[in-house]
């Protein structure tokens, strides 16, 4: 298992710096990609070693993370500690106080509906609202985006989002 963790971390670590370091062009092929791919995706396939088996899945968290990279990106949105679920409560903005509004970015129903949902569903409503939170251009931690793609277990994502509402700004920070 920690084997398989490993190489999700080294795999989605390397599938964000190409992005980050990649071409406007190449950067919008990506985040346009249908089952096809785009070459950006298959060079990643190639270098990093991903199985035929895993090839969708890692096409799909290819492309939500291209969705999050802004064209004139230089390096990768990586941001250790700046979980999914945080920044779906947040909407990417890591000093907002939560607690004083009574409205996270994603509402509890999205997050229950994302979590509640089943195979490519799942994925089609986690694309939904990496699209939404991808407007402010936020960093995070694509290993937990990665996980949250590879894995039905959604355990962590909910964690992770309930955590960032009752947790005040300051509180975050020393926690990452």
């Amino acid at each position: 298992m920690a084997d398989d963790s490993d190489a999700i971390a080294r795999i989605a670590l390397g599938i964000a710096g190409a992005l980050g370091a990649t071409d406007p062009g190449e950067k919008a092929q990506a985040r346009r990609m249908d089952e096809q791919g785009a070459p950006l995706f298959w060079r990643q396939v190639a270098r990093l070693g991903i199985s035929p088996s895993q090839e969708q899945l890692w096409l799909r968290f290819t492309r939500m993370v291209a969705l999050l990279t802004p064209a004139s990106a230089t390096e990768s949105i990586h941001q250790s500690g700046r979980r999914l679920g945080a920044v779906l409560a947040d909407g990417g903005d890591a000093g907002a106080d939560l607690r004083a509004s009574s409205r996270p970015f994603l509402s509890e129903q999205r997050l229950a509906r994302l979590l509640a949902s089943r195979d490519e569903a799942r994925l089609e409503a986690l694309e939904r609202a990496i699209r939404m939170v991808g407007r402010s251009r936020p960093r995070l931690d694509v290993v937990s985006l990665a996980r949250t793609v590879m894995s039905a277990e959604s355990n962590a994502l909910a964690r992770d989002y309930y955590a960032r509402i009752d947790r005040s700004p300051a509180r975050e920070v020393e926690h990452a």
